[in-house]
């Protein structure tokens, strides 16, 4: 059956059950709704059955389409469900039936360690809202940090500026104690109709604690500062190359640990941000805007230091560490508030150097951001310092 054909015969089912990352997208909601409805517990695998009573709808979506997918192919047993569990610890391109998917995704998978993988994460965040950060606003992580950064100003540029603090430090302390509390609570006193500090509840829904007393020993990386589960040689975090290392951190009784849906969202993709921040921040100083405009961009960077973008010469970038080149480029946008002469599409070195990723990237793009220009990390860092020495 030709490619043509084959099209034309899945619209009639749906217009877009031709599309497989569609498909792995809900299979990724589906994963995620299952591990939030186990609430603390270890994610596991449902029990073996071909039932689809209890399972999310978007899981059963996910299956449906796959099964109609094996139905045109000539298939003669459809998967069960637990097959498609089973498949989901396999890379993209393994699977029994073959997806269409770019190259650079083929080696994904939907679930590893028996927990679904930081690419499921992305998956599912673009599934369920077409604006990324919408999944965390929904859960309060965003909302609430918003919050505290509004009710502790009294003007906006000082919104801005708890903003950028209070995000900094979701990627300075993956890891934090009741001292760090006690001085984010004198930093940010404002309270709630409850009588608690905005800040309070912020903090204790993006950590939780752990019973502690004194100076206690953990097993970190020494590159990013995630916890590990013991002294193992690296932390599996994307684009660190740390390695295990013991830290000593204060507290009075308590420490705490970022939820793991702050870690991979905010934490994680942080990493990238924070290189390129101390990499030209000593060459541009007060001229350098991390998270401009409430996160409008990841960073803007005003050459001629006139305070206003669109004034003299701004640049504006947002910095991308997504683990699959096709979703990130189909779902990016750039927020028209940056009104920067030069826009940037910057890509975490590690994925940058993947073969086919930028490729696979501009191709799920298809023009949909004019004049955003897609480089690597450490070209980008490169590009600012030297013009930033060009201006003087």
């Amino acid at each position: 059956m030709t490619d043509a054909s084959r099209a034309a015969r899945l619209m009639q089912v749906s217009a877009d059950l031709s599309d497989d990352y569609m498909t792995v997208q809900l299979l990724a909601a589906g994963l995620a709704r299952i591990q939030l409805d186990q609430l603390a517990a270890m994610w596991s695998t449902p029990s073996p059955s071909t039932k689809t009573v209890g399972l999310p709808p978007a899981w059963n979506a996910g299956v449906n389409r796959l099964w109609w997918r094996a139905l045109e192919g000539g298939t003669a047993q459809l998967p069960t469900h637990m097959d498609v569990f089973g498949w989901c610890s396999r890379p993209l391109g393994q699977w029994p039936l073959a997806l269409g998917i770019t190259d650079s995704d083929r080696g994904l998978l939907l679930v590893e360690d028996g927990r679904p993988s930081a690419f499921a994460d992305e998956a599912a965040r673009f599934a369920m809202a077409k604006d990324p950060e919408a999944e965390l606003v929904e859960n309060h992580s965003f909302e609430l940090l918003m919050s505290t950064a509004d009710r502790n100003a009294d003007r906006e540029a000082q919104v801005q500026e708890n903003y950028v603090e209070l995000r900094g430090f979701l990627i300075d302390k993956p890891v934090a104690s009741d001292l760090d509390l006690m001085a984010l609570m004198r930093r940010f006193p404002a309270k709630n109709t409850h009588g608690q500090p905005w800040v309070k509840e912020w903090f204790l829904h993006a950590y939780q604690h752990r019973p502690a007393s004194g100076t206690t020993e953990l097993d970190v990386c020494d590159g990013c500062d995630n916890p590990l589960p013991g002294r193992r040689g690296h932390c599996g975090t994307p684009g660190c190359g740390g390695k295990a290392a013991r830290r000593a951190v204060e507290a009075m009784s308590e420490l705490y640990v970022q939820r793991r849906a702050v870690r991979r969202f905010f934490h994680d993709p942080g990493l990238a941000e924070r290189r390129v921040f101390d990499a030209v921040r000593p060459a541009l100083g007060e001229r350098m805007y991390p998270w401009w405009g409430m996160d409008a961009v990841d960073v803007a960077f005003d050459f001629d230091g006139t305070g206003r973008m669109g004034e003299g010469e701004w640049w504006a970038a947002d910095v991308k560490n997504h683990a699959s080149a096709t979703l990130l480029g189909r779902n990016f946008r750039w927020d028209r508030r940056a009104e920067a002469r030069r826009r940037f599409l910057v890509i975490a070195q590690h994925r940058f150097e993947t073969r086919g990723y930028v490729d696979d990237l501009e191709g799920a793009m298809d023009g949909r951001a004019q004049g955003v220009e897609v480089v690597g990390e450490d070209d980008f860092i490169a590009a600012v310092l030297r013009r930033a020495s060009e201006r003087g």
